[in-house]
């Protein structure tokens, strides 16, 4: 009997797509062992290569694999595989390199399948998570100048609404009170599809489906978040009033430099508008720091747009060279000492932004999804708003979604009751 184990490193869709893995090897008949303590037959990495730091992370995945399983094989996929398969064959125990469109064929490789998989990958459960992600789209078409993505995972392709929805059934069907809508380039949806869709069409039609359940969407680009998205959401009983959307920086000229097709006045009438239909919405973004030809002015005046604009948290990623992209060309490099300290300077704004969100939540109630035990009748979970919520109570909460008042902030999250 095929033994194997799978570890994810990156985005949704990377752990989307390793979940359809283990799904279809379980139902195939391979078993799943307990990670690298029961060492199994084969080791499958779902890399990332989004910066220097998680192929670092890829690579010591892969040391720690043949150190703790030396008699197991590796295989390596993702966006890494993609990237760099000469470094990697060079790893120890490395068995087959698969790049981003032949992850299907892993099952078809560990258990020695005469006929291949032929379709679109779909998920009957999150197995392990309360909340279950729903890949909706593959592929970026943008140009950043920054990120290897698009060279990574092609183009943009969507899957067709109706089987969206009975794969919405199915997780629903599973147990899964929250779906979050993810994709590598989020907005684009369904432009590809015949007759063509789009993001608010599939919205729209999950909205006027039967399913009851809880609806997130992930990461939107601010030039494809349009004004039928949140008028959509501000009408809807399903979707969370909580949107992600990467900023990158504050500062015009970096903005251009890093292809990014807008402008800070754009994105700051893009929040407005957001504010004034949804008042109440959660909304996060991403900052690169240190990109080339950052000075200190330029990365000042990302620092005071993000402060007076209403973001409820940031992610804050110090700029790396991808090998590939086009501001790995760029001169005026920001050495390492300044980067360090401009994320430094930046993560503390973060933490501002994020306890004046916790704390515009105490006295009002949110609907939240518990999703881990915490402690001795302590429990946590996301709030429809995307607040961390801890209760305390006796009874077990896990998978339970109920309404809860927030009573207290602290740094990192809420404390509520039930």
């Amino acid at each position: 009997m095929t033994t194997f184990t799978i570890y994810t490193l990156g985005c949704k869709v990377n752990f989307y797509e390793s979940e359809w893995i283990r799904e279809r090897l379980l139902a195939l008949g391979a078993t799943e062992s307990n990670g690298l303590t029961t060492c199994p037959e084969w080791v499958i990495i779902n890399t990332c290569t989004v910066t220097a730091r998680a192929d670092r992370q890829s690579r010591q995945l892969i040391y720690r694999a043949a150190r703790q399983c030396p008699k197991a094989e590796i295989i390596i996929t993702g966006c890494y595989a993609d990237r760099d398969p000469e470094t990697l064959k060079a790893l120890p125990n490395v068995r087959h390199i698969l790049p981003n469109d032949q992850k299907p064929r892993i099952p078809e490789i560990l258990l020695s399948l005469s006929t291949p998989f032929d379709g679109w990958m779909m998920l009957s459960t999150f197995k392990r998570h309360v909340r279950a992600y729903l890949m909706v789209q593959n592929g970026c078409n943008a140009n950043c100048s920054y990120c290897i993505i698009p060279k990574v995972r092609g183009k943009n392709r969507s899957k067709p609404i109706d089987i969206l929805l009975r794969e919405l059934e199915s997780l629903k069907a599973s147990g899964h009170t929250e779906i979050v809508l993810c994709g590598i380039h989020l907005g684009l949806y369904g432009r590809d599809l015949s007759p063509p869709a789009s993001l608010s069409s599939l919205l729209q039609a999950i909205e006027a489906h039967p399913f009851k359940g809880r609806i997130r969407i992930s990461s939107l680009e601010p030039m494809e978040l349009h004004k039928e998205i949140i008028q959509t959401i501000s009408v809807s009983g399903k979707i969370c009033p909580h949107l992600h959307i990467p900023l990158q920086s504050g500062e015009g000229e970096t903005l251009k430099r890093m292809h990014r097709p807008y402008t800070p006045e754009s994105f700051r009438a893009l929040i407005r508008a957001i504010r004034e239909a949804l008042p109440d919405c959660t909304i996060g973004s991403d900052v690169i720091v240190g990109f080339p030809g950052e000075t200190e002015a330029t990365f000042e005046q990302t620092c005071h747009f993000i402060e007076e604009l209403p973001f409820s948290y940031l992610h804050v990623f110090p700029y790396s060279d991808r090998p590939g992209t086009f501001s790995e060309t760029l001169s005026d490099k920001v050495d390492a000492t300044a980067k360090k300290e401009r994320a430094a300077r930046l993560l503390e704004l973060a933490r501002q932004k994020r306890r004046t969100f916790f704390d515009s939540w105490v006295g009002k109630d949110d609907q939240v999804i518990f999703e881990e035990r915490k402690g001795e009748n302590i429990w946590s979970g996301k709030s429809a708003h995307y607040l961390p919520v801890w209760v305390e109570s006796p009874q077990n909460l896990l998978g339970k979604m109920m309404d809860v008042k927030i009573t207290s902030a602290a740094p990192t999250h809420v404390w509520g009751e039930i």
